[in-house]
């Protein structure tokens, strides 16, 4: 068996990749132990060390690593040397401030400490929609903790894979740090319940996310789960109406509308509303849709053929619900994968589908009366990943955002993850932390140190 990858542009395959025997994955799954061995003994400062030749060779390898991502998943190729370049800012940033985050902790008053150490290899199971930043994301403050890694990457990005991989080692990194897996799901729960797995991180769906945590729980493992997101952009009465709808069509339709973390459900106060959706719809309308690796394509193609057909579902469904296409809601002919920009209105808040996540460049608006109206519709879904707020008064705004159910809140910002700021959501969104202070701890031992003269 083997898995393939295809140019969601074209339709082209791209390349074969074979699958794991079970003897390769009992080899991949004892390196990553006799590694974490090693690794979680080696001097702090040579694995901040690691992580600045990451950082440089990822810096070097702006354009080979922005083509491949381009070619096996469709992103824009000027967004797919932005995922590289933030992914060596994070390297960057956890080989120069990790350190402090990790440090030992005095507790007051008393003679205990506590000692943040490794647990062992990780199993991170990883998404194909940013292929680079998402797994690198996790990689980064794990391995400066001293855990070794094992990567079941998507299918469908599996030349990502191995350049992974590959990039690790000539970073230095030693055998057994980073070690790739190519496996089908069926696979998993024996790899979770393998008593050298000593956690396990999704970033995926839902369904996904929840299975894994079912299995990891039968063994009493740690998970980390960065799931689905149906993020709410409350556009308030006394908002900078143009830098809103800036704000809002950048997360909507960033990463081809791919992304976990994106503006889904617009709630618009009513007086501003008729501006704010014709200029949203304006700017929606004139994005550049096209082959990925020219530099004026604001929008590449989805990046498999199923979830096009998921997105055309979805919109059929909503203008049976009562929806109003104001722009797109038809599939583009000719080859790849490709959806327009799309803006559906007047969708009923009960209808089903209104409670799906969207995962295709498709904006839902619904409008409000009242702030508690909008908060109450902002907070009623399954999700709970990440919002934004638009006033131009900061202490409005921020009694808003405290009233909304998300792991972040971003006001007069779009929703994003950053290397400094912790990132993950609560509710169906998932459990758990990554990056900054709290995402370096969040796969250690918090050893209590007790110690008496």
């Amino acid at each position: 068996m083997s898995f393939e990858s295809k140019n969601p542009t074209t339709g082209e395959l791209l390349g074969t990749y074979p699958e794991h025997s079970a003897h390769d994955v009992e080899l991949r799954l004892q390196s990553a132990w006799d590694g974490w061995k090693r690794w979680s003994h080696t001097p702090l400062s040579e694995r901040t060390a690691f992580l600045l030749r990451l950082a440089d060779l990822l810096e070097s390898r702006v354009e080979e690593y922005a083509r491949l991502i381009t070619l096996e998943m469709g992103k824009p190729i000027g967004e797919a040397r932005g995922e590289v370049k933030k992914a060596a800012f994070g390297a960057r940033h956890f080989a120069q401030e990790g350190a402090a985050y990790i440090q030992p902790e005095p507790i007051p008053g008393t003679p205990g400490r506590v000692v943040y150490e490794s647990l062992g290899p990780i199993l991170a199971i990883m998404p194909w929609n940013l292929p680079f930043w998402q797994v690198l994301r996790f990689f980064i403050p794990t391995a400066l903790v001293g855990n070794t890694v094992v990567v079941k990457h998507a299918e469908t990005v599996q030349g990502c894979a191995l350049a992974l991989e590959t990039l690790v080692k000539d970073a230095g990194g030693p055998e057994g740090l980073y070690v790739n897996l190519s496996v089908q799901r069926g696979e998993v729960p024996a790899i979770i319940a393998d008593p050298r797995i000593r956690a396990v991180t999704v970033t995926g769906s839902v369904p996904a996310g929840r299975a894994v945590a079912q299995q990891a729980g039968l063994h009493g493992k740690k998970v980390v789960l960065e799931l689905g997101g149906s993020d709410p952009f409350v556009v308030l009465e006394d908002a900078d109406i143009a830098k809103a709808v800036q704000l809002g069509v950048t997360s909507r339709y960033s990463n081809n509308a791919q992304s976990c973390i994106a503006a889904k459900r617009f709630f618009i106060a009513e007086p501003v509303a008729d501006a704010f959706i014709k200029a949203f719809v304006e700017q929606a309308s004139a994005l550049k849709v096209g082959d990925p690796l020219l530099p004026d394509t604001k929008l590449g193609p989805q990046a498999r053929e199923d979830l096009r057909a998921t997105t055309e579902r979805q919109v059929s469904d909503a203008k049976a619900a009562g929806a109003r296409v104001l722009t797109g809601g038809k599939s583009l002919d000719g080859p790849g994968y490709f959806y327009p920009p799309t803006v559906l209105v007047d969708l009923p808040h009960d209808a089903p589908v209104a409670r799906e996540e969207f995962f295709g460049p498709v904006a839902l608006f619904f409008t409000f009366k009242t702030e508690e109206e909008a908060i109450r519709l902002a907070n009623d879904t399954e999700f709970g990943l990440g919002a934004a707020v638009c006033s131009k008064d900061a202490a409005h705004a921020n009694a808003i955002a405290a009233q909304i159910e998300a792991g972040a809140v971003f006001i007069n910002d779009f929703v994003r993850s950053d290397p400094r700021a912790p990132f993950g959501g609560v509710k169906g969104s998932g459990v758990g932390r990554e990056l900054g202070a709290l995402g370096a701890r969040e796969l250690t031992n918090a050893k209590l140190i007790w110690e008496v003269a």
